[in-house]
């Protein structure tokens, strides 16, 4: 998650680099969980993405076809491809939620985006894997 967000700054910010936003983490721990708020200036998520944001398939880092060839073909320029396959979000969630929490995204596009993550402070709880 929190390369999802230097990512997005990152790229918004090609031409001036010295214009970058800090990401900024926020961890609270509450009595029933731990709270942990990531804030970006990125740019945001337009509300067609948001729709889509948890499927397998939606990536904002381009083409996920385009990437795997370039595995299979060794390009990239020996640069190893570390985004764009669209799996780090749903997983994250999954994972949130095997954990008695949850993961929300709130984004404003031509903003950045917050992320919110709650992960339950189970003890010796029981809890069922989706």
């Amino acid at each position: 998650l929190l390369k999802n967000s230097m990512r997005a700054v990152a790229e918004r910010h090609r031409e001036n680099p010295a214009d970058m936003e800090t990401v900024h983490v926020v961890i609270a721990d509450g009595t029933e969980d731990v709270a942990i708020k990531i804030s970006d200036k990125g740019g945001g998520i337009s509300r067609a993405g948001m729709e889509r944001l948890w499927t397998y398939t939606f990536t904002t880092a381009g083409k996920t076809a385009d990437k795997l060839e370039q595995i299979q073909h060794g390009g990239g320029g020996g640069a190893p491809i570390m985004a764009g396959f669209a799996h780090g979000l749903p997983l994250s969630r999954i994972h949130a939620r095997a954990f008695g929490g949850d993961l929300h995204v709130m984004s404003m596009q031509g903003y950045g985006t917050d992320i919110f993550i709650h992960i339950s402070k189970m003890g010796d709880a029981e809890v069922s894997v989706p």
